[in-house]
């Protein structure tokens, strides 16, 4: 109950909510830092040395894991929403201040049944907050830079 409900279906309504971004214009430079902040964490994952939990022998596993388990996964579905956070920021401050709230509950509540399933450490969770909040912001920051240098988001009005 608790992997198809708070790992299947929480992934599933993310991806729904992802692609509902990138249809609607003004929030497609929000699906594009989720979209980048996605990468990275998955790139950081595949090269990961930190094993999972369950893949350990303190926590009865038969022998060490492969690694490639920090940061977590699937707490990115909600800490994914940090870039909507960033691009509704400056038009619109109080649907920004919510897509924050439902990033860090979402985020938080994904990584709990993570730590519940014996997938992943807390850290490995507050890892992955820490990334997406990095690549987003970042993003964010060259984006606007872009747009006052006359860069590629500049042509046309904000993206």
């Amino acid at each position: 109950m608790l992997t198809k409900l708070g790992h299947d279906g929480l992934k599933w309504m993310m991806v729904a909510v992802w692609v509902a971004c990138l249809a609607w214009r003004p929030l497609r430079r929000g699906a594009l830092y989720m979209a980048l902040a996605a990468a990275t964490v998955m790139l950081l994952k595949q090269t990961s040395a930190h094993s999972c939990p369950w893949d350990l022998p303190e926590y009865g596993a038969a022998g060490p894991g492969p690694g490639r388990c920090r940061p977590a996964g699937h707490p990115l579905v909600g800490f994914a929403l940090f870039g909507l956070y960033f691009a509704l920021r400056p038009d619109r401050p109080a649907a920004a201040r919510s897509a924050l709230a439902a990033a860090w509950i979402i985020g938080l509540a994904a990584g709990a049944v993570q730590l519940a399933r014996g997938a992943h450490f807390a850290s490995h969770v507050l890892w992955t907050a820490w990334v997406a909040w990095a690549v987003t912001f970042l993003a964010d920051a060259l984006s606007r830079r872009a747009v006052g240098a006359g860069g590629v988001f500049s042509a046309g009005g904000r993206p």
